[in-house]
Parts: structure tokens; sequence; C-alpha cells
């Protein structure tokens, strides 16, 4: 399958409708927790009247748009209402591949044009801009120029805008509440969130849009303003205030949609292709958890899978966000690969390594989901960090290689095979000509040079693991890149698994 490297399309038309009413009311009953990173400064509006009540606003009509459906974003998946308002409104036009990519971390520069043309409004900039990291007449200057011009931004303090820079909640709480007309709003002096006091940036905006019922915080209490935004989330901060500010909009249906709703059509038991977390699967051994990531799957043919093992602690299966995985799920839209990214069983000690049951469950998972599904596999694709990369090589690749017969393996900071000179269960020939392993970790991941974890040297694993299976006669690569440590290689598994996926 050709790698495709997606571009933002042409800009759509502007949207006529301006956002130029004060806004008068709360979004009711939606709440929504979204994520985001990075930081920067927006002006922020002086204070002083209090938000008015919650009303209800009856939904709008069902209203036809010419526009197809994106590929990875379809009737019954997540954050498809605010999407396709967004498409049909001439907001996004998405990607040349008629993609949303509503898992990718939106900029600062994308989120200034979307705000933009969300407004309606039309601005003349000068010739000159005011943030030295934006380019007159380039991408996005108009939009940021429009936003600095109406006080919704000063940008950074050393004078730059921050235009490739991940947005996170608390930016974009500030741009939304400078838009909203709310100048006068005073923050409670206690805080509603657990993260945030009265005097931390952003702290005014933050507690608007709870006040408002605009976005609010999460579960645990905290708000997060320094976590990064997807661009489906942002989809969905922008149709929350165009409902409080114009009402709801129209629920906008493609005439002619591209997909169906996405139900399995390849004969597996599996039901719908859908986005969900913490299914609960059971081998009749032991019992776990995993998300799972396959709305953009459409079952026209069977499709493969990515499994993602985390590392010791399990962070990334608990706080995705903060993790790479949204990375894995733009790969696996792009590829047409379901991703699943599961829990370890063994919650004694949150690693996978510690117990052959742990690694038999996630094989067992990988077979039970083949026959729901369908899965094809001979496109199986094994991720692993750290503990997670150790347990790719000494567990799955080792013990349970007999339930695929492709695809590959992007090991990361870890990997190692200790004691062994032949695998303890068979590789099958088929398994060596069609099935990739590959490395990758930081030359500083070592005690030596004191940036491993631990005792745990992460050089000396990868480079046992590559040895081992090199010598089984598999297609191997190690990648050592300098200066990087156990933590700044964890974005280098998405970005080895684009490689391996573009050349397949």
């Amino acid at each position: 399958m050709t790698h495709v490297t997606p571009t933002a399309s042409t800009a759509p038309a502007r949207r006529t409708k301006p956002l130029t009413r004060a806004l008068s009311r709360p979004l009711a009953g939606a709440v929504v927790a979204l994520t985001l990173t990075g930081a920067t400064a927006a002006t922020a509006p002086p204070a002083t009247a209090a938000p008015a009540a919650p009303v209800t606003v009856p939904a709008a009509p069902v209203t036809a748009c010419s526009t197809p459906d994106f590929t990875d974003a379809r009737p019954g998946s997540s954050f498809y209402t605010a999407i396709t308002w967004m498409r049909c409104e001439g907001i996004t036009a998405g990607y040349t591949d008629n993609t949303f990519r509503k898992g990718r971390q939106i900029t600062r520069g994308e989120t200034a044009q979307f705000l933009y043309r969300l407004s309606g409004d039309t601005h003349k900039p000068s010739a000159t801009s005011a943030f030295t990291d934006v380019n007159p007449g380039g991408a996005g200057f108009e939009a940021i120029s429009w936003m600095h011009a109406k006080g919704y931004t000063s940008g950074y303090g050393n004078g730059a805008f921050g235009f490739n820079d991940p947005i996170t909640r608390g930016q974009l709480a500030s741009f939304l509440h400078g838009m909203s007309g709310e100048a006068g709003y005073t923050a409670p002096g206690t805080s509603p969130f657990t993260d945030m006091e009265p005097s931390s940036a952003f702290y005014r905006a933050s507690a608007w849009l709870e006040d408002t019922q605009l976005v609010g915080g999460y579960t645990d209490g905290t708000f997060r303003p320094g976590q990064a935004v997807t661009r489906g989330e942002a989809a969905r901060f922008m149709y929350a205030m165009e409902t409080r500010t114009h009402g709801a909009p129209p629920a906008y249906q493609a005439s002619t949609p591209v997909h169906s709703s996405g139900a399995n059509a390849t004969g597996g038991s599996g039901g719908t292709y859908r986005d969900a977390l913490g299914i609960t699967y059971s081998n009749g051994t032991v019992s776990s958890q995993y998300h799972l990531y396959a709305d953009h799957l459409d079952g026209s043919a069977p499709h493969g899978i990515m499994i993602h093992l985390h590392g010791d602690g399990g962070w990334e299966y608990k706080d995705q966000k903060w993790s790479f995985i949204p990375d894995y799920v733009e790969l696996a839209e792009q590829h047409d690969l379901m991703l699943v990214v599961p829990h370890t069983p063994d919650r004694s000690t949150n690693t996978w390594w510690r117990k052959d049951s742990s690694s038999q469950w996630a094989a067992d998972l990988l077979q039970d989901l083949g026959t729901k599904y369908d899965l094809d596999l001979n496109q199986v694709y094994w991720t692993g960090y750290s503990g997670g990369a150790d347990t790719v090589a000494e567990h799955m690749m080792n013990s349970h290689s007999a339930g695929w017969t492709g695809g590959a393996a992007v090991i990361v900071a870890g990997g190692g095979v200790y004691g062994q000179d032949k695998p303890l269960r068979p590789i099958s020939d088929a398994l060596k000509k069609n099935f990739q392993m590959h490395w990758v970790v930081g030359a500083d991941d070592t005690p030596a040079a004191g940036g491993a974890s631990g005792d745990y040297d992460a050089v000396r694993a990868a480079r046992l693991g590559h040895k081992f299976y090199t010598d089984q006669g598999l297609q191997t690569s190690l990648t050592i890149k300098p200066g990087m440590d156990h933590w700044e290689i964890s974005p280098s598994g998405p970005e080895k698994l684009a490689q391996v996926l573009a050349g397949r």
C-alpha cells in the first residue's frame, strides 16, 4: 500500500455568518473534557460579570450537505457531528486525501485559521507581521493578524506566535474567551480545579469555560491547562462555541456518503467497527482491558492490526494523550489498520514481562480479535516501549509467533533476548520472509551515560535482541540515536513505524 503524506487542503470558502453576537447562553448539559500541550501567552480580557443562566437549546433540523464525509470521520464515530458541521460550513477542508485526522494534535497556527473562519470576519492585514515566526502572505498570516488586531492573542513574550506549536487547553480557553464578548466575566475566588490556582495562567478563561459549560474539567477535578488538543477535540470546542452563540447548528448529513454505517462486512462476529475504551477480554486464565481504535475502518476487506504494549507502569494506557498513542492512531487511520492498546493483566507489577501469562493473554487477544473482525494476520504490527519492547522481543516473537504470518515489530528503548541461542518456539520460514523487526534506542539510554531508567541498559538490550533475531534469519535493523535517553527516544516509535508502513 502506498503511504500518503497528507497536506492540508486549500482553505475552504469563508462562511458568511459572522460571530458578532455577544454570547448570551451556555451550552446546556454538554460538558466535555478535551486535551492539549505546550505554553503560550494570549491577551487576557479584564474581569467583571458572571455568565447567564443555562437554557435549553432546541436541536436544529437535519440539513443536506453536498460535500462527502471524510474517510476517517463517519456517521456514529467520535466527533462526527462537530467535524461534519465544520466541513459543511467551510471552516475546514481537511487533507488532500479526504481525511480530517481527528487524533492529531492541532497547532496554534491551524487553530487561528479555524477560529478566523468560525468568526465570519474579513480582515485586511498590514504588509508586516506582528510575529517573528509568521511570514506576511504565508499560511495563516491573515488569520493570525486578525487575532492580534482583535486582541485575542499577543503571542509569546519573545515576539513569536508559536505557529507550529501544539495548542493547549489553557491557550484555547483564552482564545475562545477573547472571542466570546464576555470580557466582564469574574472568575470565582476559589478554583474549581485541583491543578489551577486563581493566580494561574489561563485561570479566568478556564473557569469561564467551566461556568458556561462550554468545556469542563476532568472527573479527577483537574483542568490540565497544559495538555495538547487534538483536531477532533478542537472541532468540539468550536461546535460548542457556535451553539452558545447562535444556537444548535444544522445537523448536516452528506447527501451521498462515501461510507455506510461502518458495520463489519468481512464475515467476522465483532459487529460494528468503533472506538471504545476499556473493553474487557479474558482468555480463561487472566483478564484485562484494551482500548480499541477502529471507527475509521469500513469492513470492505480484511484489515491488519497494530498492537502497542506499554512500558512499565502502564502510563501510555492510562493517559494516552500524554503519550504517543495519538500518533499511532493517525498511522492506523492512514493505513487502514485496527489499533489496539492493551493493559497488562499483571496488575501487581503493571509490567508485561514478569509473567508468561501476560504475553499469553496478548497472543490470545490477537487471535480473538482476528476471529471477531476477520483480520488479515499477514498485517500484524507489534510496537512496544521499554518494558513493552522487551516483551515484544523476549515473549511475543520468542513464544507466540505462530499467531500471525507477516507484518513488523517496532521495538523502542529495549527489546532484549537473554541467554538463548534459539527461539523458545520455532519461527516459520514464511514469517522470516514476511516479518521485519526494528530496534530504536537512544545512545544515552544506559546507566553509564546517566540517561537510563534505573539500572536498565536499553542499548545492551537492543543489541542483544537485534543480534538474536538477525541470527534467526529475520529482516532486522538497529538504530542507535546519539544524544537521546530513555524518555527522549519515545517519539521514535511512531516515526519508525511510519517508515515501515510507507515501504510495505
